[in-house]
């Protein structure tokens, strides 16, 4: 069965094959590449369901207070601490259990949020034209449906918005199998700066910054 690119809806092809499990019961993973968007995927007969995400996703101790984890994100937090201030209302999406961008906007004055889809999933937070920012630190590699979810968070802008975006930027074939970001069975699917050029090509975005690990887009100025 033809496999469809879970962003742009065009055909997968092979990209690579590694190596996972342990030494003692190690067994072969697909990668398949989508030629439109770039966008690089995991089997999907490999991906986890809900349950396992969740699980998963607890072992995780990524708390706001942590200076090692504010260390991990200090490129998106770098890109968007300007963007904070008095008046300025913003977004975490896929904020987790504790989100460090929520503690860095609100200490800057910024009327900050988190949304998450597990761990804070308050769907009244999700007005269209809401917010002057959206950040999305370590999320997009997890989504199954990220071509609704893009859309989501394009919405959620208001004209001339920030969507500041920090993810592992998948490396070429070669070198694929020596990446430590393809072993989280939760990240599903990988970037390239192609992925996102495409992706602000689709939307109407402005490109303020591709910049492994970090992407920052900006809405048009007049709403669409």
């Amino acid at each position: 069965m033809r496999e469809v690119c879970p962003l742009c809806g065009g055909s997968l092809a092979a990209f690579v094959t590694v190596t996972a499990g342990s030494k003692a019961a190690p067994r072969d993973l697909a990668f398949l590449e989508c030629p439109t968007c770039s966008l690089v995927v995991r089997d999907p007969a490999a991906w986890p369901d809900l349950q396992i995400e969740r699980a998963y996703y607890r072992l995780h101790e990524n708390r706001a207070d942590d200076p090692h984890y504010r260390r991990f994100l200090a490129p998106a937090i770098d890109r968007l601490t300007p963007l904070l201030g008095l008046g300025v209302t913003g977004l975490d999406f896929g904020c987790g259990p504790d989100s460090a961008l929520v503690a860095v906007g609100q200490k800057a004055g910024a009327s900050m949020l988190g949304y998450d889809p597990l761990f804070a999933p308050d769907e009244a937070l999700l007005q269209d034209g809401a917010y002057d920012v959206v950040s999305c630190t370590e999320t997009v590699e997890h989504l199954h449906r990220p071509r609704s979810a893009f859309r989501q968070m394009g919405r959620l802008l208001r004209p001339g918005g920030r969507l500041v975006i920090q993810t592992g930027f998948a490396p070429d074939a070669a070198q694929f199998a020596a990446w430590h970001y393809w072993r989280d069975p939760t990240h599903v699917i990988f970037f390239r700066a192609r992925t996102f050029e495409w992706l602000a090509a689709s939307h109407g975005w402005r490109v303020v910054e591709i910049a492994a690990p970090v992407v920052v887009f900006e809405t048009p100025q007049v709403a669409q």
